[in-house]
């Protein structure tokens, strides 16, 4: 697990050497949590910043009717957290979950600023991150209203597999602002193309 959140630190910031990273790692916590665990809940403030090994990230919200909305889903192995609350230290309008059994590692943001302040490194790794959640909002946000809900769902199958393959049908159709009849009208048209 050490050598994956090494190679996505890098990913971030290429010009951390071995003991920066080594340095600011000691500040984080490692935690095995079950499928289904909330990691953030709505209601509260979002204080910590996660990295999972193995497991699929959803981010929803209960609608006026107390209906689960999936907002965004991540994969495993990158940085995750519900940025708003984490950045602002307001309650979130969101809940995080997992899907799956995995390994986390995790930092509070307390511990994150601190780092930030010690290692010009580590205040880059903030800066690159919170561009690249920026630019991710940006690609989503033109993706759905540029696109339909086939295109959409044909991106989701190629650029991230397994999130067909771990997240219910209806989690899918929420975040892809369609029907579970709609989105099954999708997977059959496009499986009887093949």
């Amino acid at each position: 697990m050490k050598d994956i959140i090494t190679k996505a630190l890098l990913d971030y910031n290429s010009a951390f050497s071995k003991e920066e990273i080594a340095f600011g790692l000691k500040y984080f916590e490692e935690k095995e949590f079950k499928s289904k665990d909330l990691i953030s809940k709505a209601g509260e403030i979002s204080n910590y910043l996660f990295f999972a090994e193995k497991s699929i990230t959803r981010c929803f919200y209960l609608d006026s009717e107390g209906t689960e909305q999936t907002l965004w889903m991540k994969p495993e192995q990158t940085f995750i957290t519900e940025y708003k609350s984490f950045v602002a230290q307001d309650s979130s309008q969101f809940s995080l979950q997992f899907y799956e059994d995995t390994k986390v590692w995790f930092i509070s943001r307390e511990r994150l600023l601190q780092l930030y302040k010690e290692s010009q490194n580590w205040a880059l790794f903030g800066i690159y991150l919170t561009e690249k959640v920026h630019i991710n909002l940006i690609d989503v946000f033109v993706s759905l209203l540029s696109n339909d809900a086939t295109r959409n769902y044909q991106y989701i199958e190629y650029m991230f597999p397994r999130f067909i393959q771990v997240a219910p049908l209806k989690d899918i159709a929420s975040m892809l602002q369609v029907s579970q009849v709609t989105l099954s009208r999708i997977r059959a048209g496009k499986q009887s193309k093949k």
